[in-house]
């Protein structure tokens, strides 16, 4: 089963996730689909299956007592797991969470320990950092090649210079992307924060 899992994630990788079908994996194992069937039930299983265990690739994030640094820290290592991953901010919401996905909700909430807000108020402010954090990935992956279409091609005018000065994966992946990475944090951050102290929230949210 984890290689057909981790096949599955390089067609995701290199096709999007609407790529990831029994047939398509079968195909990147050599494989004839019938034999996934006794490994993975269905497609539904493979898709919740994948995305599962990219969670496994995140920046690990442990409690130091500062809730807000702490934060901060497991912001970023999800943030760079969905921009490496884009597609795992495709295609709504899992069906089943697994184990990973468990996982990941409750190191959130052991990071927010300190924070004085009951618990109903960290799952929203949990929900709100996933969402925020998928969208930022949607748009990432949807600018980027439009980024790269507007890139001179060998042969067309002032092609010859760019090669001279670099490739143009500074201008995917350098400090315009960096800075835009950045700023993404920043505005989760300041979300996550706002609900987790907002005061109207913790009048109507569990203790």
């Amino acid at each position: 089963r984890t290689v057909i899992v981790r096949a599955a994630i390089a067609l995701a990788d290199r096709s999007g996730l609407e790529a990831v079908t029994m047939r398509a994996v079968a195909a990147e194992l050599d494989s004839a689909a019938a034999a996934l069937y006794r490994h993975v039930r269905n497609r539904e299983e493979l898709v919740n299956l994948v995305r599962d265990s990219a969670l496994t690739e995140r920046g690990e994030a442990t409690a130091t007592g500062d809730w807000q640094t702490d934060l901060r820290t497991f912001t970023h290592g999800l943030l760079e797991l969905h921009f490496a991953h884009p597609w795992l901010a495709a295609g709504g919401l899992p069906t089943k969470l697994g184990p990973q996905a468990v996982d990941v909700v409750e190191t959130a909430m052991s990071l927010l320990t300190p924070h004085p807000a009951g618990r109903g108020q960290k799952y929203s402010a949990i929900a709100v950092l996933f969402e925020l954090v998928a969208g930022f990935a949607r748009s990432a992956a949807a600018t980027q090649p439009l980024i790269a279409d507007l890139a001179p091609r060998p042969g067309e005018p002032d092609a010859d210079r760019d090669e001279a000065a670099g490739d143009h994966s500074e201008t995917i992946n350098g400090p315009d992307f960096e800075a835009q990475r950045a700023h993404a944090l920043t505005v989760i951050l300041a979300a996550t924060c706002g609900v987790l102290d907002s005061e109207q929230l913790h009048t109507r949210t569990d203790p």
